[in-house]
Formats: C-alpha cells, sequence, structure tokens
C-alpha cells in the first residue's frame, strides 16, 4: 500500500523563497518547480497554497470595490462542516483538524487521515472529542458502523479494533498469510474455504458444474501452450518429487 510521502522540507521551501520574483506568474512558476522536482507531485493548488503559507502570494491588483480577504482564523461552513482560515490570502482547512493539529504538537503529520468527531457532533470542537484515523484505516472504520452519535467510547472502541485489524493485516501480508480479493485484503483460508463453500453449493447445479469445467478445459489447453508455464510445472514436479523420496528414505 502507498504511504504519503512529506513533501514540504527545507529545500523545497527554500527554492520558492528563493524564487519568489516569480509569483506574478504563478504557472511559470510552478512549471520551475516540478522541473527542478519532477518526482514531488505537488499539485498546482497545493503549490499555490504553500506559497501562501510561506507568506510570498501575490494578491495581485486592487480593485475599487473589491472585498478585502477575510481576517485569519474566520470561520465558514462548506458541506455541512466547519473550516477556519489559517493562511492569507484564501488558506482553509477543515476546523476539527486544526483544533486536533493544535493540541497535539507532537504527533507527527505526514500521514494522510481523517479527523472524527467522537460523539457524532460536527459542532462540538472539543480536543477530547477529536480523534485522528488514519485514511487506510477509514475502510475498517466504515465498515464497523462507524461513528456512534451520543457514545463517544464506543466510537474510540471501533477506531481501535479498526486499528488492530489493519495491523494484523500488515502483520499477515509480511508473512505470507495474506490474499487479495481486487483490492481488499482478507485471511488466506478463510479465503479459500469461502471458495471452496461456493464451489460445492454451485456444483448441485449440473449445468452451473457443466459450465465451470468447460472453462477449466479452456485455461488448462491455453496454458499448456506455454512453454514457460511449462518449463516452471516441470520445475515444480521435479523438486516435488525430490522431497518424496527424501521423506521416503527417512520413514
Amino acid at each position: 500500500m502507498r504511504k504519503f510521502r512529506k513533501i514540504w522540507d527545507d529545500v523545497t521551501n527554500g527554492f520558492i523563497l528563493d524564487h519568489k520574483e516569480m509569483r506574478k506568474d504563478y504557472k511559470a512558476f510552478y512549471a520551475a518547480f516540478i522541473a527542478q522536482f519532477p518526482d514531488s507531485e505537488v499539485t498546482y493548488t497545493a503549490f499555490k497554497n504553500q506559497c501562501s503559507r510561506l507568506g510570498i502570494a501575490d494578491r495581485g491588483r486592487s480593485h475599487k470595490g473589491a472585498r478585502s480577504p477575510r481576517p485569519l482564523y474566520s470561520e465558514q461552513i462548506k458541506k455541512g462542516y466547519v473550516r477556519i482560515k489559517i493562511a492569507q490570502p484564501n488558506v482553509w482547512v477543515m476546523k476539527a483538524k486544526w483544533v486536533y493539529m493544535e493540541t497535539h504538537p507532537w504527533e507527527d503529520f505526514s500521514e494522510r487521515s481523517n479527523y472524527v468527531f467522537l460523539d457524532g457532533d460536527n459542532r462540538n470542537f472539543h480536543p477530547d472529542n477529536i480523534e485522528r484515523v488514519p485514511l487506510r484505516v477509514m475502510g475498517q472504520y466504515n465498515l464497523m458502523g462507524g461513528c456512534v452519535p451520543g457514545e463517544p467510547e464506543l466510537t474510540r472502541v471501533r477506531i481501535f479494533l479498526a486499528k488492530l485489524k489493519m495491523s494484523y493485516f500488515d502483520y499477515g501480508e509480511k508473512h505470507g498469510l495474506i490474499a487479495y480479493n481486487g483490492t481488499n485484503r482478507c485471511i488466506r483460508t478463510e479465503r479459500n474455504e469461502k471458495a471452496r463453500l461456493y464451489r460445492i453449493r454451485r456444483w448441485q447445479d449440473p449445468e452451473k458444474k457443466k459450465a465451470d469445467m468447460e472453462t477449466r478445459k479452456k485455461y488448462h489447453k491455453r496454458r499448456m501452450q506455454d512453454p514457460e508455464y511449462i518449463e516452471k510445472l516441470r520445475k515444480y514436479q521435479r523438486e516435488w518429487m525430490k522431497k518424496k523420496r527424501e521423506s521416503m528414505k527417512h520413514s
């Protein structure tokens, strides 16, 4: 699973500050940044936001009657959630994220995360009511039912169990105990047992069993025409026979 990389550091920030005179043409400035750091994968919007955080954003020409930028720490509601302004001229973040980062300065925020309201009330910004959930854990968390309105401790237990299951999958994948169903991870033995029961139920229908057998024959015929596959098969057979002979000698 691909992990989020921290992009902004002293080198990238230093390049922006050293070339801040290019900010009047952001597209050219962005192109120069990508040419210097081709592996950064920074989007145009993220680049402009970082320029604003560093205090070199170009506010453009002022127009008569134009509204001045809203002050720092102003709040607005977007898609039902409160956002807060953290930098000029127009850098906003979710207020839940801002509260959590302000109250947990010792944590590493390089991993992308969501910020969950434990009691389900997205207007309760007390630090004890906000929990950080890594983005890769959100799938398991939602499968367990997600937030329990009015029960913050139960929500916290579900978050812990989701993290525990992801750690379980990570450990199993490291030791070859995990299989993939599409992009989802599962226990290999559990998946094989479900597949076996599915075949038993399917083969109770003679027509479906006949169709499966025809598909298997076509697949086997196609594989046997592949020289590389045949060589792998013969190598496996030789190793299997060698192990069998050695076990017969010791028995």
